[in-house]
C-alpha cells in the first residue's frame, strides 16, 4: 500500500488543527454564556431576596413613631390643670357664700337712707396672708386693702370682678366701712361693716342695703 504524500498529510493535519480550534472556541463560548448566566441570574436572585427582618433597636424605634403623639404639651397640660384649680377655688368660694346666706336677718332700720338692714351669723373671717400684729391700710395697692374688698364681695355675694368699690373708711383701729354696688346697677348701694379678727381677717358684721348710692358720682 502506498504511503501518503507530504502534502496529504500536511492537508489532514490542518483539518486536524481546524477541529480542535473549532472546538476550544466552542468551549470558551460555553464558558462565557455559563458564566454571564450565572452572574446576571445571581444579582437577581439577590434582588428578589425578601427584605431581612428588622433588628430589636429598629423594631423600637418604629413602633414609637407608629404611636400617636399626642397634641397636647406639657405646658399645656399644667395650664390645663391651673385652670381647673382655679375653677375648682370659685366653685369652692361660691359655694360657702351660698350657704353663709342661708342664715340673713332682714330688719328694718331707722338710718337715714336705709331701706334695710342685713345680718348674718354664720359670717366668718375671709382669710388672711398677713401675720404679725395687723394695721388696717387704706392704701389701694397693699395686702390690707384688697383683703377688705374680698370681705365687702364675700357679704354682699357680689364677685370682685362685677364690684364698684365706691368708698371704705376706717371704723375705729380694727373695723372698717365700704360702700360698694355692682357695676350693672350703680345705684344698688350697699355699706357694709367689717371687722378685723386674729388669723382669721376681715369679717362682714352687718350690711345696710341703701336707698340710693350716696357715694355715686
Amino acid at each position: 500500500m502506498a504511503q501518503p504524500s507530504r502534502t496529504e498529510r500536511k492537508s489532514k493535519r490542518r483539518k486536524t488543527n481546524r477541529i480542535l480550534n473549532t472546538a476550544i472556541a466552542v468551549v470558551v463560548l460555553l464558558i462565557v454564556v455559563v458564566a454571564f448566566t450565572i452572574f446576571s441570574g445571581g444579582g437577581k436572585e439577590e434582588a428578589a431576596q425578601p427584605p431581612k427582618p428588622k433588628t430589636e433597636t429598629q423594631q423600637s424605634s418604629a413602633n414609637k413613631q407608629d404611636e400617636p403623639s399626642s397634641d397636647v404639651t406639657d405646658e399645656e397640660e399644667d395650664t390645663t390643670d391651673q385652670d381647673t384649680t382655679d375653677e375648682e377655688k370659685k366653685e369652692d368660694e361660691q359655694e360657702k357664700k351660698e350657704n353663709d346666706q342661708e342664715g340673713v336677718i332682714e330688719k328694718e332700720s331707722d338710718e337715714p337712707n336705709v331701706e334695710k338692714e342685713i345680718e348674718n351669723p354664720n359670717w366668718t373671717g375671709v382669710g388672711t396672708s398677713q401675720s404679725g400684729q395687723h394695721t388696717s391700710s387704706f392704701d389701694s395697692n397693699s395686702v390690707d386693702w384688697k383683703e377688705k374688698k374680698e370681705a365687702l364681695s364675700y357679704a354682699t355675694g357680689i364677685p370682685q370682678e362685677e364690684m364698684i368699690v365706691w368708698y371704705i373708711s376706717g371704723d375705729g383701729p380694727q373695723g372698717a366701712i365700704g360702700t360698694i354696688s355692682p357695676k350693672s346697677d350703680p345705684n344698688n348701694a350697699y355699706r357694709v361693716y367689717i371687722n378685723w379678727v386674729d388669723g382669721e381677717g376681715w369679717k362682714p358684721v352687718k350690711m345696710y342695703k341703701l336707698k340710693h348710692n350716696d357715694k355715686g358720682r
